[in-house]
């Protein structure tokens, strides 16, 4: 009877890990891995390549005008007034959370800011990996020939698990990177803190990158057309990341504003700051957050909004008469 029950399980799985197989094989062997990791790196070399530019000439400047000033800049006031001006220009770009901004003074400007616009990169990117990862079978009707073999809800979690190796592949190599090139601008980037942040980063990325995984696979799943489905996966990115930026654009009613930051002079308490808890982009800035309870709210919204694509794209493709 054990035996039995566990029978069916143990197909389900060996149905997913046969799709996720032939599905990664079939990407690595295409010339689309390449092509996107490509575009991946040439995107994170150009950002490194301006942004690493401007934090030198910064450097040097504050570097010149600290000798002129005959001020030593090891010295323990200099590097306190220094990390002020760091938290005031990751206030403008990153955040205002002061515990995050504490949590950011050991990484290095040029990674963190390369990081950021990569993670904004991110939905994009994935669109362009996954689009037609079920439209570019149901176009040709070639998916009549799996679903006879395997369930509907196997081939979908199956080629989602391909999608998601590919994807940590492509962003574990861009990673170390920018991590290698941040440690060659910034000699005082100590191992210690390499090691923590290439960590941090890496599973902030993966985890952000499951819902956006998940959408493209719902999209796929909804047409039939792989360019229709990379225009619908674009025009709902461009959706959600509205919906956050309508919340993120008021104060919750009754939220008190530190002093002197964003927040307080330029946002007013609305009750459409709650539209920001419909968007999985609002929760995309806890990622890095030192706070563990914060991190892990938003590991587990990126996490939820995953399932609640996945389980709709199963839905979908379960109705659809192939």
């Amino acid at each position: 009877m054990v035996l039995r029950a566990m029978q069916p399980r143990v197909t389900d799985l060996q149905e997913i890990g046969a799709v996720w197989r032939g599905e990664t094989v079939r990407a690595t062997r295409s010339g689309r891995v390449v092509v996107l990791l490509l575009l991946f790196m040439m995107f994170v070399g150009l950002a490194l390549s301006v942004v690493g530019f401007f934090n030198r000439q910064i450097n040097a400047k504050v570097e010149e005008q600290a000798k002129t000033a005959g001020i030593d800049l090891n010295d323990a006031k200099a590097k306190e007034q220094f990390n002020e001006g760091k938290k005031q220009f990751l206030s403008v770009f990153i955040s205002d959370d002061e515990e995050m901004l504490e949590s950011l003074l050991t990484l290095p400007v040029v990674l963190l800011v390369v990081f950021k616009l990569t993670l904004r990169f991110v939905p994009l990117f994935v669109a362009l990996m996954g689009f037609d990862q079920l439209a570019g079978e149901m176009g040709p009707k070639s998916i009549r020939f799996l679903v006879v073999r395997l369930k509907r809800n196997n081939l979908i979690l199956g080629k989602f698990a391909s999608q998601v190796t590919i994807f940590t592949a492509l962003m574990f190599v861009c990673t170390l990177l920018m991590v290698l090139v941040a440690r060659l601008l910034n000699a005082d980037f100590a191992a210690k803190d390499i090691a923590i942040w290439t960590l941090r980063l890496l599973v902030s990325s993966f985890v952000l990158a499951l819902a956006y995984l998940a959408l493209t696979t719902l999209c796929s799943a909804i047409v039939k057309n792989g360019a229709v489905s990379l225009v619908l996966n674009i025009m709902v990115l461009f959706g959600i990341w509205f919906i956050a930026l309508i919340g993120e654009w008021y104060r919750l009613p009754g939220e008190v504003a530190a002093e002197s930051t964003l927040t307080s002079l330029i946002k007013d308490e609305s009750v459409m700051a709650y539209s920001r808890y419909f968007s999985v982009w609002h929760f995309g800035q806890d990622l890095l957050h030192p706070d563990w309870v914060r991190f892990l709210t938003a590991a587990l919204m990126h996490v939820g909004y995953a399932l609640v694509f996945l389980g709709l794209a199963q839905l979908a493709l379960k109705k659809r008469d192939l």
